[in-house]
């Protein structure tokens, strides 16, 4: 299985844990207030009228649209034309997803769309999106159709359907704003379990700020679905001596949908 993910069987390594992102805010600069000078008597001076406050203009952003009750093609458009955060502002396309079109055994949901997603309007698309392909093939799953007319058997998608600028974080407010999206799908595709690939997606998903190395090896839950935490494609590629434990990820899920 784990030559199909193009593993070698690294050397013994200290076990480390990812990172944690950099959380530093600026600090607020109190301001200074110069001291009054001695009050002088003197005659009362007239106030001009206060002018009427100007009206702010209207925001750009639109209100979330309404996602209950709209099928697959429907959910598609209005993930296409999308204005419910800023996100929308600087979006070249907005990535839905692929993968199976009714039922899925595995929902896979991704840290926010790259540049290549965000170029593609598809979900891992390159290098990194093959090595997925690997990976579950590996676990019996397929985001694809298969040599012999099987259907695929998971769905792929981003826990936010835009780009964020410069690749950082999504801001909770835009977490929130695609929050009725992956509803809608979950609802669509009735999927047995949710596979989150990278810190960003395993850390809504399990609501629990740890990093990656601490929400690995044990199965969450997420609206009453179990949640294997594992490492995002594009880190293994950089990393290749972690995907044995990519691979220890991918048999937990199996035996979660097992025993469940």
């Amino acid at each position: 299985m784990l030559a199909e993910m193009g593993f070698r069987l690294p050397a013994v390594r200290a076990a480390g844990s990812v990172a944690a992102e950099e959380v530093d805010a600026p600090a607020e600069v109190a301001a200074e207030h110069p001291v009054a000078p001695p009050a002088v008597a003197r005659a009362p001076v007239a106030m001009p009228p206060l002018t009427a406050p100007v009206a702010a203009p209207a925001p750009r952003i639109a209100a979330p649209a309404g996602f209950a009750g709209l099928d697959a093609p429907a959910l598609r458009d209005a993930v296409a034309g999308c204005r419910a955060c800023g996100l929308c502002e600087q979006r070249r396309n907005a990535v839905y997803g692929n993968g199976a079109l009714q039922q899925a055994d595995w929902l896979i949901v991704t840290d926010p769309p790259d540049d290549a997603d965000d170029a593609a309007g598809d979900a891992l698309t390159g290098d990194a999106g093959r090595l997925l392909d690997r990976m579950l093939l590996a676990a019996g799953q397929s985001r694809v159709a298969g040599k012999n007319g099987e259907a695929p058997t998971a769905f792929v998608t981003p826990i936010i359907k835009c780009r964020p600028p410069r690749g950082r974080a999504p801001q909770p407010a835009e977490l929130d704003a695609c929050e009725a999206v992956l509803a809608r799908q979950v609802e669509l595709l009735r999927p047995r379990l949710v596979l989150a690939l990278g810190l960003q997606a395993a850390r809504r998903l399990t609501g629990l700020a740890e990093p990656l190395g601490k929400l690995r090896g044990h199965a969450h839950s997420w609206g009453g679905l179990p949640v294997v935490v594992t490492y995002h494609p594009a880190y293994l590629l950089r990393s290749p001596a972690d995907k044995a434990g990519a691979w220890d990820d991918l048999c937990l899920a199996r035996r979660t949908l097992t025993s469940s």
